[in-house]
């Protein structure tokens, strides 16, 4: 029987897994007539797409359902460039995304967590999605733009206004949604203009944009705007869902939390397991240029094309038992929890080091802790999945050095 999969439907955005389960079982690609796409959910057709970026597809028609699918506003930034334009825009930054470049900023980031858990270790209770690991990824992805500290959680809630989706909804196109878009867009805006008048303040993402000429190509003030918005968005997003995931999921497996609190080093293995687990991209979509072959499914140019991420992290025929939360299994042979090919996600390593310091320094100060199963809340909507809130509570307690 064929799956009934609409990537918009109320079921797909509330819980995917038994849609993607059943589509993984069709053993190729799920046609989706209605959007005339494609949907890889299983592990090996995902990854055998995410190589044929070269002259079989184009990133330039978005990355998320709502841009390929539907039409929305696409950011052009090297996020959504084809190579090489992609590869050259990409490596102006490069560098501070290295295994090398993370750890340089290991001890500012270990600073930052240590500061805003002052005052949240005293009251014994915390949603450590919005209350810790989402500002310190918001702040610092402000850092990375030079944008000011006090303004981190202002932008951080327009971006989740701008994602927010009420059941029924179809695409980013609510009045909650195009007024965040609105104001986030105007006050970058007005930061890109300050820069153009005082370009000597620039520092950092925002200084190598501003300043960059390739091929004989500036950015020009809207561009500046969407590399500004895009790095701020992806700087904070999948990260924070992530930590709060991975204290989710152990306190469902109170052998491995036990192990974990016992040796922190574990916290590494527990993290990732979770982006396999509760892979945080549910997906990212491309568009068709030429027409290709995916195990057996006749790709057409012009189609949109569906890399569903979270189900093929979940693809039997890819790990044992893989409904099964088991962060000794880590690391694996291969992974797409950071994607895979040309696109692969440029900052994997800054983003498992915030990850795993918050995670460090959280469990180093609290110890044992018990979830508020009635306060943790899963992410409904169609690009990104996983847990957006997570309530903890623990014995008050203060900073240990």
């Amino acid at each position: 029987m064929t799956v009934d999969y609409d990537p918009f439907s109320h079921e797909a955005m509330k819980d995917p897994y038994p849609l993607y389960k059943a589509m993984r079982a069709e053993g190729k690609p799920h046609f989706i007539e209605k959007y005339n796409a494609w949907a890889f959910c299983r592990f090996e057709d995902v990854w055998a797409a995410s190589l044929k970026q070269e002259g079989n597809i184009t990133f330039t028609a978005g990355q998320t359902p709502g841009q390929v699918i539907l039409g929305e506003l696409i950011p052009k930034t090297f996020m959504t460039m084809d190579a090489p334009e992609h590869r050259k825009w990409r490596g102006l930054i490069r560098e501070a995304y290295t295994p090398d470049g993370a750890a340089k900023e290991a001890p500012r980031i270990r600073a930052l967590v240590r500061e805003f858990l002052k005052p949240l270790l005293a009251k014994g209770k915390m949603d450590v999605y919005s209350e810790l690991a989402n500002r310190v990824t918001t702040i610092n992805g402000g850092y990375n733009l030079g944008l000011p500290q006090e303004d981190a959680e202002k932008w951080r809630a327009l971006i989740d206004d701008m994602l927010w989706r009420d059941e029924g909804q179809v695409g980013g196109g609510s009045e909650r949604n195009q007024k965040a878009a609105g104001e986030l867009f105007g006050y970058l805006g007005a930061k890109v203009a300050e820069l153009r008048a005082h370009p000597e303040e620039a520092v950092r993402h925002a200084a190598a944009y501003l300043h960059a000429e390739i091929d004989g190509k500036k950015l020009d003030d809207e561009e500046l705007v969407f590399y500004l918005f895009s790095l701020l968005v992806v700087g904070s997003e999948t990260t924070p869902i992530t930590v709060g995931g991975t204290l989710y999921n152990l306190a469902k497996n109170p052998e491995q939390k036990a192990a974990v609190l016992k040796d922190l080093s574990l916290v590494k293995k527990a993290f990732l397991e979770t982006a396999r687990y509760n892979q945080p991209t549910n997906m990212l979509c491309r568009k068709a240029i030429a027409d290709f072959e995916v195990n057996g499914a006749q790709i057409k140019a012009g189609q949109p094309l569906l890399y569903i991420y979270a189900s093929a992290e979940r693809d039997e025929n890819e790990y044992e038992n893989a409904d099964k939360f088991d962060m000794y299994r880590q690391p694996t042979k291969r992974t797409l929890m950071f994607g895979h090919g040309g696109h692969k996600c440029l900052g994997m390593h800054v983003g498992v080091m915030m990850g795993v310091i918050i995670l460090e320094e959280l469990l180093k100060a609290i110890g044992d802790y018990e979830l508020v199963e009635e306060e943790c809340e899963p992410l409904y909507g169609e690009h990104l999945s996983g847990w957006g809130k997570v309530t903890i509570t623990f014995a008050p307690t203060s900073l240990k050095d």
